[in-house]
């Protein structure tokens, strides 16, 4: 038969408060050693101990490992290795009774240094201590005279050796406990899981732990108490223990079941400095073992491999590091002392598994194990490496959202960060509703419930400098005719007042002519007397309706007309208008494709647009009247925005009405004012029940035309969400026992605080045998935010005539 030990330092340091004390020398102490196939530990001993079950060398005297710890310990441990941090805030829906209101980051937390290099806050704040989770520690037996785990010592604990009971005498055992799951009393410190149950497996034999050779742990022993383990519903064993033989069939076939049966198993390393675990550890490749059994190694408060501590090896898919170096716990008389040796270690991880456990009850054991390996703050070589196996425990880590995620009771897709972007027309809505509206829940690739806010994750569209776009341009002219048809293809995506396009003027009046050239990038048709159609490229359906209506151009850079563009950020493609004199008045019927740009891909299958409208203009004197209607179709967005599948992913339809009236006042002065209203219905889907918006939009111009110059003034607003938003069905609630989803009805405001008004002047006049334009312009508010800086600028242009 093989008998387990654990290897501690000859030596430890005794705390109080938080101090180091007085060291106390306990006689007859001495390191463990291996008898033939005895493996032994000595006691809990004087001076700095390093005490790690888990050591154990070949015959002989057991190494002693060297320890770093100074004999104190700084109330104020170093921070924790860095971890992502999602942007959302993200947190499972466990079931606590505990969590609100409380401060878990206090003097007791920082002095549990374990804790602390676990990063454990982020699971207690989430209200996840251990609580109801069962961990199995078989050692030498808990001593408990401070009560640290009063009402939480499983009853099933038992000595399987004899009828001695469970009372540590040697104090390994105790301190090991208290790592895993010492509760938090304000005092001194606590363990990982430090409310969840402990059941007792002793397992030290009878008059070992007073002999020189330390405590002897008998391997069919130990199988015993995996198997009491597994009979009584534990979630995680942890075996503080090792040796140089392998484990005998009996404890292998133990653990396999252990391992078939969900349990989780951790196994220190060892306390040689080995280059691989010592080989009672790599029971953790067995066959059969399915991944369930991890070996572990130890780190300092530098994140550092302890020097004692045995390497990952060949071992490293089964291996991982938690801290285990001059950690502070408690002995079998609740004294405080620092402890090093990876039978800390392995406490550690198994009380982070518990933790795991309880706030996750969806988890298999085999996917704890996958989350603390895949989890680990990668340390050494980059990947599993011989040295830190997976890395470093880093449960803060092993509690954000991994793999996909998904809406709570669908396969809808949601992202961590972003699930959308708004357009200049929705402006700061987010920011003013985006903390306090969407909570919802959503499931990890585990399995695992996380509620967050929909709202925060919206982005914005960057800043537009809309005079850039004005005054960036690539033209190219062609020139062509045939029959009635003139050509005027002067393609520029940018505009620069509108460059003449050479023309020639085939069978046009000379006001056809005129107008041709102003209509650059465009075909234009007379059909018959009264018909005159225009084809567009790169053009908008609205200037183009205006400008063969004969509605004169004004000239303005920033400031728009409501009808000039959708209504959000566009690259015009192919527009058609064609309009009809009827006499007492005019009827313009046009049409237009193109694709949104801003947050939106370029393709125009999966971002294009598309509308059509008809409108009608009349004359009376001085005065130029003018309405219509507008329909159009979004396909992948909302008046410009881009939303995710959670907020329905499709496009939108919207409803428009035009109105605008000019007065021809008199010496050359005009007054103008247009208006735009609109209805938009996105389409359902995800999340989204109903979404409603009512946008507005208006102009309102003072012209001067005098003889070789020109003057303009024009207020505008562009489009703004004047009411309504997104009327969401979202998960509220997830019951991990039925999967049953709970869900609320909320509304998303996609009306913005602020209000952009645009205020341009213009200023034109014949110079040195061309024509010079003058702008400068202010815009109060851009995009509709009421945070943004105000945007002003000029601009001069001189065009020659060649």
């Amino acid at each position: 038969m093989n008998i387990r030990m654990y290897a501690l330092q000859a030596s430890k340091t005794l705390l109080n408060q938080g101090k180091a004390a007085q060291a106390v020398h306990i006689p007859g102490a001495a390191s463990c050693a291996l008898i033939s196939t005895t493996r032994a530990c000595a006691a809990i001993m004087p001076l700095i101990l390093l005490a790690a079950c888990g050591g154990g060398g070949g015959v002989g005297s057991t190494p002693t490992p060297t320890s770093s710890g100074t004999g104190s310990i700084s109330p104020n441990p170093p921070s924790p290795p860095p971890i992502e941090i999602a942007s959302i805030s993200a947190m499972p829906p466990v079931a606590t009774t505990n969590s609100a209101g409380v401060n878990y980051d206090d003097a007791e937390y920082r002095l549990s240094n374990v804790d602390v290099a676990a990063n454990a806050l982020a699971a207690y704040n989430t209200g996840a201590t251990g609580a109801g989770v069962k961990i199995a520690i078989i050692d030498s037996g808990l001593s408990d005279p401070a009560a640290v785990f009063a009402g939480r010592i499983d009853p099933a604990s038992t000595d399987l050796v004899s009828n001695r009971g469970i009372t540590d005498t040697d104090g390994h055992g105790t301190s090991v406990s208290a790592i895993a799951a010492a509760g938090r009393d304000g005092k001194d410190m606590m363990g990982v899981a430090f409310n969840a149950t402990v059941l007792v497996a002793r397992t030290d034999t009878i008059g070992s732990c007073g002999s020189s050779t330390g405590c002897q742990h008998n391997d069919d022993v130990l199988a015993r108490g995996v198997d009491l383990a597994r009979q009584n519903g534990a979630r995680v064993i942890n075996m503080s223990l090792g040796g140089s033989e392998a484990a005998t069939s009996g404890l292998v076939t133990a653990v396999r079941a252990a391992a078939a049966a969900g349990i989780i198993v951790v196994i220190s390393a060892g306390n040689d400095g080995g280059a691989n675990p010592d080989a009672f550890s790599q029971i953790a490749a067995a066959n059969g073992m399915n991944g369930m059994v991890v070996i572990a190694g130890s780190h300092d408060a530098g994140y550092n491999m302890s020097s004692f501590s045995d390497r990952a090896g060949t071992y490293g898919p089964y291996y991982l590091t938690a801290m285990g170096e001059a950690v502070r716990s408690i002995n079998q008389n609740a004294g405080h002392f620092l402890f090093s040796g990876t039978s800390y270690s392995a406490p550690a991880i198994a009380g982070a598994a518990a933790v795991l456990a309880q706030a996750f009850p969806n988890l298999t054991g085999k996917q704890i194990v996958d989350l603390l390996f895949s989890t680990a703050t990668d340390a050494g070589a980059a990947g599993v490496d011989g040295i830190f196996g997976h890395g470093i425990l880093n449960l803060g880590k092993a509690f954000q959202p991994q793999g996909g995620t998904n809406l709570a009771g669908s396969t809808i897709a949601v992202s961590l960060t972003g699930n959308g972007t708004t357009s200049a027309a929705m402006g700061d809505a987010t920011a003013q509703t985006g903390m306090s509206a969407g909570k919802m829940v959503i499931l990890d690739g585990y399995g695992r419930a996380y509620t967050m806010n929909l709202g925060s994750t919206l982005g914005r569209p960057s800043a537009v400098r809309p005079l850039i776009a004005s005054l960036m341009g690539d033209v190219h002219t062609t020139d062509l005719s045939r029959g009635p048809i003139a050509v005027s293809l002067n393609v520029a995506q940018g505009r620069i007042g509108e460059p003449a396009a050479d023309i020639r003027r085939l069978g046009l009046s000379s006001g056809d002519a005129r107008m041709v050239r102003m209509l650059s990038g465009r075909v234009m048709a007379r059909i018959g007397r009264n018909t005159l159609a225009v084809l567009g490229m790169a053009e908008g359906a609205g200037r183009l309706s205006a400008m063969i209506a004969g509605q004169a151009e004004a000239p303005f850079l920033v400031a728009r007309e409501p009808d000039e563009t959708p209504g959000f950020a566009v690259r015009h493609g192919v527009a058609f208008a064609i309009r009809h004199d009827l006499g007492f008045a005019a009827v313009t019927v046009a049409s237009e494709r193109g694709v949104v740009s801003g947050p939106v891909a370029d393709s125009l299958s999966d971002a294009g647009y598309s509308s059509a409208s008809a409108r009608f203009d009349r004359r009376l004197g001085g005065v130029s009247l003018s309405g219509g209607i507008a329909v159009i179709r979004e396909d992948a967005s909302v008046l410009g925005a881009r939303f995710g599948a959670a907020l329905g992913g499709g496009g939108a339809n919207t409803k428009i009405i035009d109105a605008r009236v000019a007065w021809q006042i008199s010496n050359g002065w005009s007054l103008a004012g247009a208006v735009r209203q609109g209805w938009t219905r996105a389409d359902a889907g995800g999340t989204l029940v109903n979404g409603k918006l009512l946008t507005s939009a208006f102009a309102f111009d003072l012209v001067k035309a005098g003889h070789g110059y020109r003057f303009g003034l024009r207020v505008a607003q562009p489009m703004r969400v004047a009411s309504g938003g997104y009327d969401l069905s979202l998960p509220s609630s997830y019951d991990y026992a039925t999967g049953t989803v709970g869900y609320d009805r909320q509304y998303l405001s996609l009306r913005p605080k602020g209000r952009e008004l645009d205020l341009e002047a213009a200023y034109g006049a014949r110079l040195a045998g061309g024509w010079i334009d003058a702008n400068l312009f202010l815009r109060r508010e851009p995009g509709n935010v009421a945070a943004a800086p105000v945007d002003h600028g000029m601009a001069v242009r001189y065009a020659l005539a060649l």
